[in-house]
């Protein structure tokens, strides 16, 4: 590794500076999938400390990555030889405008602490499934939440944005305000800039209805389309993750419905819920009245192995899909597959509207398959034949929920207007592509 001089570093940037040598780097330098080594870690304090980093990256041809919360599958959080802004000392929560319920959050905050705080004032936003996401990460690549039928994506909220271009100028983005970058960062990722507060219109949510249905794995099939049919007629009130397990730590194969009613009318929850309960034999039946902050959990991937994640949208869940998917999956031994059901209020915003160009979609796909760390490629491909059998009814893809980082991705995430339209803005803010650790979208030539 090359050592860089933090001398001009030190000079303007008030922050935290970590080493190679110093007692902080063994923990810095690691991401929720893995460690990196890279040359220095920064800790910005402010938006000003952002772009002191920049410059001092740019003049020392430093590789840039980008941390909030740490959790990107791909492991962009992290890099060898490079700089690490680290944003998780911005991570305020401010009620700013009570009238509107406007929120400023700084992008290093995790979505524990944006939910333990507006829950004091009566409000939540759609957000990601663990307590320790970081807002940045989760918000830029659009933000499938657990009230995303009734509230839409994260950025279906988000009013305006701090960020931090190549240049170091600082802008506020919105609607009105630099509107090209302001469409570009809701969906299209790190690839324009650094942000480092967002503004969300927050809703009014007082307690939900969350836990888990648990099935016996009698008939996968008929248990699919009873949920599916059951979430077609149901109030977009309920958002539901539907969990095809293997067998776990000696537990059977299982099936899931993790259910989250926004809303604390407990006859109306159960009226959306009570459907659920009749699509096949109930093990378990764990909703309860709870506060939306405890809806968020914290998962512990087990140990030893390595997630190969990947996914994508189907826009209408198809019986032939269904038995695709019951006939590959829910076995001894297999991936975990997530069903989303997402269609609602994402879906009656125009798909051009932002750099998150699917909206037409009714179902995420989402497959985890678990594989030795020094997996062969044989044993990856052979772990990957499950998907490989179902993503063929598939379009698109979600930059969030992949561990792989390659042009077929990006090309799935992104339709070609949308990608072109990217590559253009990504012309004006970054030119020299610094802004390159993400599911990358080079300049327009």
């Amino acid at each position: 590794m090359k050592p860089v001089n933090i001398d001009t570093l030190k000079q303007n940037f008030f922050g935290t500076i970590i080493m190679p040598n110093d007692d902080a780097y063994e923990q810095a330098r690691k991401s929720y999938v893995g460690s990196g080594s890279p040359a220095i870690v920064v800790r910005p304090n402010t938006a000003g400390d952002v772009v002191v980093a920049i410059q001092f990256a740019q003049s020392n041809s430093l590789v840039i990555s980008i941390r909030s919360g740490g959790h990107s599958v791909a492991g962009f959080c992290t890099n060898n030889g490079g700089i690490i802004i680290d944003l998780s000392v911005i991570n305020s929560v401010e009620l700013i405008d009570k009238q509107n319920n406007i929120v400023r959050i700084g992008t290093g905050a995790t979505w524990k602490k944006v939910a333990g705080t507006l829950q004091e004032f009566g409000l939540a936003l759609s957000s990601g499934d663990s307590t320790s996401v970081g807002v940045g990460g989760l918000a830029l690549g659009g933000g499938i939440g657990w009230m995303v039928r009734k509230y839409g994506l994260t950025i279906d909220s988000l009013k305006a944005a701090e960020t931090v271009t190549a240049d170091g100028k600082i802008l506020r983005t919105t609607a009105t305000e630099y509107p090209d970058l302001f469409w570009a960062i809701r969906g299209g990722g790190g690839n324009f800039g650094v942000v480092t507060h967002f503004e969300f219109a927050a809703k009014p949510v007082g307690k939900v209805f969350s836990g888990m249905i648990i099935y016996a794995m009698e008939n996968l099939s008929a248990l699919l389309k009873g949920w599916r049919d059951a979430m077609r007629a149901s109030s977009e009130d309920l958002t539901v993750m539907f969990l095809v397990m293997p067998s776990f730590f000696g537990n059977p194969p299982s099936a899931i419905a993790w259910c989250c009613y926004a809303g604390d009318d407990e006859t109306a929850a159960m009226k959306a819920i009570g459907p659920l309960l009749k699509i096949g034999t109930v093990v378990q039946n764990m909703v309860v009245k709870k506060n939306y902050a405890d809806v968020l959990e914290e998962p512990h991937p087990p140990e030893g192995v390595k997630a190969i994640v990947t996914n994508g949208f189907v826009e209408q869940l198809s019986d032939e899909l269904i038995d695709a998917i019951a006939s590959t999956h829910g076995k001894e031994v297999g991936p975990v597959l997530q069903l989303r059901y997402v269609k609602g209020a994402m879906n009656r915003i125009d798909s051009g509207s932002t750099a998150f160009a699917h909206r037409g979609s009714e179902t995420m796909l989402v497959s985890a398959s678990f594989v030795p760390l020094e997996a062969t490629k044989t044993e990856i491909d052979q772990a990957m034949i499950p998907w490989k059998t179902i993503s063929p009814f598939t379009k698109g893809a979600y930059v969030n929920f992949f561990s792989s980082a390659n042009k077929e991705d990006v090309a799935a995430a992104y339709p070609q207007e949308t990608y072109n339209r990217l590559a253009a803005v990504k012309k004006i803010y970054d030119p020299k592509n610094i802004f390159n650790q993400n599911y990358n979208i080079p300049p327009a030539d």
